[in-house]
């Protein structure tokens, strides 16, 4: 009788325990990131971002969101997507090399999930055709945002020419 009420037992509790344990599986949260640790991490990724673009193909989009927000000079806000960053770029590498002459060390303002970054630039547009140059000079700010996968990506930029 005793082991009767024993299995009876088991067999109500052992249901609980596999549906407790099963609510009870949610992500852990990401460890929080010291400025200092943050002001580092986002450094290197500009950092990286920059080597990748010198070399002027595709890459270097990769550093975006799936998803972003950008804001241009005499442009409206616009919700763009890595596919039409790519379709611009596209456009400009087809009709100029471009040359980055110097870029600036990025400042970081660092946040737990969040951080911008702002440098200046100066790269050069160089139309191959007739060889023209444009020269595109100022400062350029993005919005890096930590992902669900704990790396970072940017979901905002804006520049502002000099």
């Amino acid at each position: 009788m005793k082991s009767l009420k024993l299995l009876s037992a088991l067999l109500i509790l052992i249901p609980c325990i596999i549906i407790g344990c099963q609510s009870d599986k949610k992500p852990l949260p990401l460890a929080k990131t010291s400025d200092a640790e943050l002001t580092a991490l986002i450094t290197k990724q500009v950092d990286s971002l920059y080597a990748v673009y010198e070399r002027f193909d595709y890459d270097w989009i990769e550093f975006y969101a799936d998803n972003y927000v950008a804001i241009y000079p005499d442009g409206p806000i616009q919700n763009l997507t890595k596919d039409s960053l790519i379709t611009h770029w596209e456009r400009i590498y087809e009709k100029y090399d471009v040359q980055l002459v110097h870029r600036g060390r990025p400042t970081i303002i660092p946040s737990e999930d969040m951080a911008i970054s702002y440098n200046t630039f100066n790269e050069i547009f160089i139309n191959k055709e007739s060889s023209d140059t444009i020269k595109n000079t100022g400062t350029y700010i993005v919005n890096w945002k930590r992902q669900a996968d704990d790396s970072w990506k940017i979901v905002f930029e804006t520049l502002q020419n000099h």
